[in-house]
């Protein structure tokens, strides 16, 4: 393979020469330079793109952190990614490297320190894990670039991208309300997530705005870190499975489903919990929205999960709309890192199909 010292040797000038001239520096004589780029051509020398970055103090790359690249809801926000780095990056400067840490700490610590040594320009954070606030704050300290989607950390001065939970939530139980539903249930996702919090908040919100008691027999907190089988090893579990959601709505719902007095409507705060639920509900004999009225979160359908029946009522919120908006963020503060950083709330919509129905 061709070093920088043959191309200097073939064309009869000093390394620092061929440097300046890959790195497009000042100094080149345009004669000289042509006759470089052909003894390149002639040699098929191919620069060395980490020593250039060490030599630029740039990668003209972004690192993508997420929790899980196999998690249901990633692909709308890869299609964000994607089509923001499209439209903001016409030039093509930018490479993206993703990394994905099953939310494990330590992983996702490794994969911090992996990129911030010389590897990007900038990172862009996609979670809310609580325990993600602890590395946040630590990037944060060290003024690396980086934007946040959907960790609204207060303390930290960042580029944030929010989807309003706390609102979409509510508007979905107060739904459920109008309908005249008062025994509404609800069940959360991941409890270590933020946005599992807001949900439950907006949840709540809704009940107490309509003075109906908030009942904490009906709020069920799946364990989605257990296994799924008692064969399965704790430590190779999937949090993020598919399996995972539509076990802890199966449970879930029978476990609503054996009280006394039950529920004639469930919140979900994702909507393949739901899947799992309806599951359950049939093997019960009971239909929806006959028996039960249900109600998600993420507009997913069904049919993506191998679930056969219609889509459910639903918050859909603006993934894709969120990765676009964060690679610009990000985009936009390395070409000026002096910009002011951007807090960006992003609404959701309200998707009522035919899972609901009036409480008779």
């Amino acid at each position: 393979m061709a070093t920088i010292k043959d191309v200097a040797e073939r064309v009869g000038v000093s390394i620092t020469l061929v440097s300046r001239t890959l790195n497009n520096q000042k100094g080149v004589k345009p004669e000289s330079r042509a006759k470089i780029l052909q003894a390149m051509r002639e040699l098929n020398y191919v620069p060395n793109g980490l020593a250039r970055s060490l030599v630029l103090q740039k990668t003209n790359t972004i690192g993508i952190v997420l929790d899980s690249l196999s998690s249901p809801f990633v692909s709308k926000l890869i299609k964000g990614l994607e089509k923001g780095v499209a439209e903001f990056d016409k030039e093509g400067i930018y490479n993206i490297i993703y990394c994905s840490s099953n939310g494990d700490f330590q992983k996702k610590l490794r994969h911090l320190s992996f990129l911030t040594q010389g590897r990007v320009d900038g990172i862009l954070i996609y979670g809310s894990l609580v325990t993600d606030d602890e590395i946040i704050m630590n990037l944060s300290q060290s003024g690396f670039p980086f934007a946040l989607i959907e960790n609204d950390l207060e303390a930290v001065n960042a580029n944030k991208v929010v989807i309003d939970n706390v609102d979409g939530a509510y508007r979905a139980t107060q739904h459920l309300i109008e309908l005249g539903h008062r025994r509404i249930a609800h069940v959360t996702g991941n409890i270590n997530l933020k946005i599992t919090l807001e949900r439950l908040s907006g949840y709540m919100r809704a009940l107490q705005d309509a003075r109906i008691p908030i009942d904490p027999s009906l709020i069920i907190y799946p364990d989605f870190s257990a296994p799924l089988d008692e064969d399965e090893p704790v430590e190779a579990h999937d949090v993020w499975s598919i399996n995972t959601f539509l076990k802890c709505g199966y449970d879930s719902s029978n476990k609503l489903m054996d009280q006394p007095d039950r529920p004639s409507a469930i919140f979900f705060a994702t909507d393949i919990s739901a899947f799992g639920a309806i599951k359950a509900l049939g093997e019960r004999g009971l239909s929806v929205p006959d028996d039960v009225s249900i109600f998600g979160f993420d507009d997913e359908r069904p049919a993506d999960f191998d679930c056969y029946f219609e889509p459910i009522s639903t918050v859909r919120q603006p993934l894709e709309l969120a990765g676009y908006t964060g690679i610009k963020q990000v985009i936009n503060s390395l070409r000026d890192p002096n910009a002011p950083k951007e807090r960006i709330v992003l609404k959701t919509d309200l998707i009522i199909r035919n899972s609901c129905k009036e409480k008779v």
